[in-house]
């Protein structure tokens, strides 16, 4: 029997819901104290040592000579608005380089090298290469900032700053790990295990309101994280172009957490790991990126408590290659956008949905958002395999052509796009399907359901076989 027109049904994904459930750090403080550190007293696990002391402090407007510590600075020339050519070494983890803070101080860097060693305390603060808070804003061009040590971070934007870096090299070692190494018990010291990485400090971290740009700049990790977000306490903005970011020996390139939107043009990725995380309510929009990842492209999970809370990756153009799946979604309402981008799985798998083993992951008690996948203007090989049992996949082609598996998902196509399935699946038409554009390799069963009933012989030799929706 002739295939003429495969019918679709009429069925209607969850309507999306914005989440403003967004974390605050009190929350998230005040949560983790709990599970922690039962019945004692409350750490603020982001907060910097109470000793650091920056080699320049720049408060409310102002050099703070009284509050400084010149003794690690080899030279250099610093005002209330400006420093230029500085110079430090530092040796101990409560020594840092740059720290600007205050609604008044508006600060530019122009050319500094900075080496600090040494185990650090919390987020940001005096002790890291350079930092900035509470309302202030820190320019820095030409400089060079290398840490060495647990918790040891090179630069950091937090409680409503504004962090711009150009044309730098800013990198994290962290301390030796790996066979024999011990994971550090206390948070901030090491990634959660759930997120398949190790490591011990981070490069860069935004959060609470702030925002960070990068340019023309290499940001480079040895392990964990190369740009990184925290609590955005309602907002956070990453955004780096024409950046090579790195992690050489495990971790991620960059995370979003919830509320949090970063955004990368013509960058070149180079993963250990996977080049992106995201978490919860959260974005990322990739433009003309490159990337090489030891793992996945992106992981996306949800472990905020919140069900409906959705995530946003947008990818245009670029190439990618991944060693697992390019994209893997851990129990997590997402959208999956991509245009027009040579992506490659050598584990053969595009989009893979499970649920999560997380203990922490959120747990969904009504229908969902679910997994989303948009393709435009692509040829695509890989699968894409939905198992995840609390909600449901939606993929839709624009001029896309797929040579692939597809698994347990709603399927949609328009009129410029083919599939080709290499291995049995499973799918229902939500839109009508032309007999032109569905096509399986021999001894391949496509199972669908659809608006009718009926049995096919393929063009290249596999099967088609439709139920009815009942």
């Amino acid at each position: 029997m002739a295939l003429t027109k495969i019918k679709g049904i009429q069925k209607t994904k969850p309507a999306r819901q914005e989440c403003t459930n967004l974390a605050t750090m009190a929350e998230i403080i005040e949560n983790v104290n709990a599970i922690l550190n039962p019945g004692k007293p409350k750490i603020n696990w982001f907060a910097p040592a109470e000793d650091a002391v920056a080699a320049v402090h720049i408060k409310n407007g102002k050099y703070d000579a009284e509050t400084s510590n010149p003794a690690v600075a080899y030279g250099g020339k610093v005002s209330d608005d400006k420093i230029e050519n500085l110079k430090v070494v530092a040796y101990n983890g409560n020594e840092g380089a740059i720290y600007a803070e205050g609604a008044g101080t508006d600060v530019t860097v122009e050319t500094a090298y900075i080496s600090l060693a040494g185990d650090g305390e919390g987020i940001g603060g005096p002790a890291s290469g350079a930092s900035v808070k509470y309302n202030a804003k820190l320019t820095i061009r030409d400089a060079v900032i290398n840490t060495n040590g647990r918790t040891r971070y090179a630069t950091a934007a937090e409680e409503g700053s504004v962090l711009k870096v150009y044309d730098s090299v800013i990198c994290a070692h962290g301390i030796p790990y790996g066979e024999g190494y011990e994971r550090p018990t206390a948070l901030m010291s090491s990634p959660p295990p759930a997120l398949e990485m190790d490591g011990n400090t981070r490069t860069h971290c935004t959060m609470s309101n702030s925002s960070s740009y990068f340019y023309n700049s290499k940001i480079i990790c040895d392990g964990w994280a190369a740009l990184s977000t925290e609590s955005s306490e309602g907002y956070v903005y990453l955004e780096a172009n024409d950046c090579d970011i790195v992690c050489t020996k495990n971790g991620y390139g960059a995370y979003a957490d919830p509320g949090c939107h970063d955004y990368f043009n013509n960058c070149n990725f180079d993963m250990a790991r996977m080049a992106a995380i995201l978490a919860g309510n959260s974005d990322m929009t990739f433009n003309d990126c490159t990337a090489e990842c030891g793992s996945y492209f992106v992981l996306s999970h949800c472990v905020n408590g919140w069900q409906e809370e959705v995530a946003d990756i947008t990818i245009t153009g670029g190439d990618i290659h991944t060693e697992k799946e390019a994209i893997l979604v851990k129990s997590h309402n997402i959208l999956i956008d991509m245009c027009d981008v040579n992506i490659e799985s050598e584990k053969g798998i595009l989009v893979h949905s499970i649920v999560n083993d997380d203990p922490c992951a959120t747990q969904v008690t009504d229908d969902v958002y679910g997994v989303n996948v948009v393709m435009t203007d692509m040829d695509v090989k890989g699968d894409l395999l939905h198992e995840d049992t609390t909600r449901e996949m939606w993929v839709m082609l624009n001029s896309t052509q797929i040579t692939v598996a597809i698994v347990n998902a709603n399927l949609s196509m328009d009129k410029g796009s083919k599939w080709i399935a290499t291995k049995d699946s499973a799918v229902t038409f939500v839109t009508n399907v032309e007999s032109a554009q569905i096509d399986a390799l021999p001894g391949v069963t496509i199972t669908a359901v659809g608006a009718e009933a009926g049995e096919y012989e393929l063009a290249s030799g596999g099967k088609l076989i439709i139920t009815a929706l009942s």
